[in-house]
């Protein structure tokens, strides 16, 4: 069986990210507001776009900054906004897809908008969408912090690696111009692209995980990351076509899971790192997975809250050793250009 189609530019895109990585890690900031760690941030995103608004809330949280996602729908039937002071708005769109419109004719409402995007006036212009380009030049216009990441032009396949990896890393980036050194500073976060430079996984290990492709699998964490790690299971459902795995925090597992494992056994993959009281969690759970059926650890050699990275490398190189064996058509995937019931809702409902 030959390799899927488009196999050769997910190969290129996923090897090319320890240098979009970089690239980020030197270029500046732009800057944000002074008052944004009083007044907080509301931040939505849809698709892989929601991990990195969770990871920023979660991060944001995690300094002692007062944020809250809010789902798209929340935004359709006129957002609430937390009492108080109006939050910043943080806005969560790569290609600035129709549906933000829901959420950018409503920032008005806040005291301001963080834009995390790939797009630019020149790309959306290049790419004959015009109005999108008016609309970046009108938010620029009006202050909207305009937080620009790669990749402008990641839609010839179904599946982007880019953008998604590069929105969460620039969460980190504001993370740690907000509160220097809670992420460990500039070192830590340049090792990130050194890390994904330099990780591989042989065939003979990834073999294993391959054969689980044909079950349900669930992904439990023993750490923070099943706040957001949204992405992840995107990577099965967009690239593999097949059910995406259910985001289980490690201690929801013996409050149902275990017992639907005992009737039906199911694949479990248990995301940890090296961390010491991690470890000693996943040997308590560990007669218990044993117990269910079948189980496999992914331990990240980076700490939490950025061992996400070293999972979303893991889950490429899965999904690039199952494409090298598989017949999928990533180029003219099924239901290409059939979304548009639901992808071109661009205003509110009210």
């Amino acid at each position: 069986m030959s390799s899927a189609k488009g196999y050769d530019r997910v190969q290129e895109r996923i090897n090319s990210l320890p240098d979009h990585l970089r690239g980020q890690v030197t270029s500046p900031l732009p800057d944000l507001p002074e008052d944004l760690k009083e007044k907080g941030v509301l931040a939505t995103g849809v698709g892989s776009s929601e991990a990195s608004a969770r990871y920023l809330i979660f991060l944001l949280n995690r300094i002692g900054v007062p944020a809250e996602f809010a789902p798209l729908s929340s935004f359709y039937s006129k957002v609430k906004i937390p009492t108080g002071p109006p939050p910043y708005l943080a806005i969560f769109t790569q290609g600035l897809s129709p549906n933000s419109g829901i959420v950018f004719s409503q920032r008005h409402l806040f005291a301001g908008t963080l834009l995390f995007t790939s797009s630019t006036v020149e790309g959306q212009e290049a790419a004959g969408k015009s109005d999108r380009a008016e609309l970046l030049r009108k938010l620029e216009s009006e202050g909207v912090t305009l937080l620009i990441h790669p990749y402008q032009n990641e839609y010839e396949i179904l599946p982007r690696f880019i953008g998604p990896l590069c929105s969460l890393f620039e969460v980190c980036r504001v993370i740690e111009h907000i509160a220097p050194g809670n992420l460990g500073g500039q070192k830590s976060l340049q090792s990130i692209p050194a890390h994904l430079e330099t990780f591989t996984l042989s065939q003979n290990v990834a073999s294993g995980f391959l054969n689980d492709l044909s079950k349900t699998i669930r992904f439990v964490f023993t750490n923070s990351c099943s706040e957001y790690a949204q992405n992840l299971p995107c990577k099965f459902l967009e690239t593999l076509f097949i059910q995406p795995p259910h985001l289980l925090d490690a201690f929801t597992y013996s409050h149902g899971p275990f017992q639907l494992d005992i009737h039906k056994p199911s694949p479990n993959w248990v995301f940890t790192t090296d961390d010491k009281v991690e470890q000693t969690l996943f040997k308590k759970l560990k007669p218990l997975f044993e117990k269910a059926g079948p189980f496999r650890e992914i331990q990240s050699p980076l700490p939490s809250p950025l061992a996400i990275f070293h999972y979303e490398a893991f889950l490429n190189q899965i999904v690039l050793h199952a494409l090298k064996t598989s017949d999928i058509d990533l180029v003219n995937w099924p239901g290409k250009g059939q979304d548009d019931d639901g992808y071109r809702i661009n205003s509110p409902g009210f």
